[in-house]
């Protein structure tokens, strides 16, 4: 039976104390969409309720042996101020946490964002356990800029589906680095994981939520024999598809569902990632072709 993009993520269990059996080598936390802000709920997004979902999220993370955990971007609404209160509660994990840029995170302003986030660039890449992982920034090309505004109305005018601010771009140089980069995991024999706030294949979410660059970026991930899979939010909705081999995997936001949907683990095994729920077995599996 296939799996739709919405079922995928909604057959996952809730937080739970089921046993697991065996470790698999390597696991890391991901969530996406926190946008905590401290202002009222609009339609469904709980604003401030993001806080105490986060704090759940993390305790539950927190009893996993995990590697590190991923931050997938929108991680406030807006304002440094908020960023001030909810980035403390990373703190209980004992693991590092890579941070994604989203377009929300945007409006506390670029360079203090990644000073603030222990970022020294927006993209970069780190390895663990031989494996590649590469965290993107889809607002390198954004609207705020010359080039990103005159992106936008190009897409305006070709009537494309994504064609919003509060959508961007790799850009250029970044999509050179990303073929760089691959090609690089590919020449070590490392298989890759791909981060980014924003979708880049419509199955796995909305075609009004893709990057604006979308087309060049999904060539680039699909000639490369390295990824095994990509992993965003931005669409809170959630969604799964594959293509090619690769798992394109849209994550539920935090602001508008409980930390149980919002929160997961992604075990990697040989031949296989495993999405599942924190503190319970079994779960997701997404196999792929496991080195000779």
């Amino acid at each position: 039976m296939s799996l739709t993009r919405r079922s995928f993520l909604g057959g996952l269990p809730g937080f739970g104390a089921a046993a697991r059996t065996g470790s698999p080598p390597l696991s890391f936390g991901i969530l996406a969409d926190v946008q905590y802000a401290d202002k009222d709920t609009s339609g469904k997004r709980e604003y401030r309720a993001s806080i105490a979902k986060l704090e759940k999220c993390v305790a539950a993370l927190r009893r996993e042996r995990l590697a590190f955990t991923v931050q997938l971007g929108d991680l406030v609404d807006a304002g440094l101020e908020n960023l001030d209160r909810v980035l403390p509660c990373f703190r209980p994990l004992r693991v590092p946490v890579r941070h994604v840029l989203g377009n929300h995170d945007l409006a506390a302003g670029r360079t203090v964002l990644l000073k603030r986030l222990g970022l020294p660039n927006a993209y970069y890449d780190f390895s663990v356990a031989n494996w590649r992982f590469v965290v993107l920034n889809g607002m390198e090309l954004n609207a705020r800029s010359e080039l990103g505004r005159a992106t936008l109305a190009e897409l305006k005018a070709a009537a494309e589906k994504n064609a919003f601010e509060w959508n961007g771009g790799l850009g250029e140089a970044q999509r050179v680095w990303l073929r760089r980069t691959l090609q690089n995991a590919a020449a070590k024999d490392q298989h890759a994981i791909l981060f980014c706030h924003h979708p880049v294949l419509a199955a796995s979410s909305t075609p009004e939520h893709l990057l604006w660059d979308h087309r060049e970026v999904l060539e680039i991930v699909k000639s490369s024999p390295a990824p095994v899979a990509w992993f965003n939010g931005h669409d809170h909705r959630g969604g799964y598809a594959a293509e090619s081999g690769i798992h394109f995997l849209t994550l539920r936001g935090m602001v508008e569902h409980t930390a149980e949907e919002s929160c997961s683990v992604v075990e990697v095994h040989p031949g296989r990632l495993v999405l599942r729920r924190p503190g319970h077995a079994g779960g997701k599996p997404l196999p792929y072709p496991a080195a000779d």
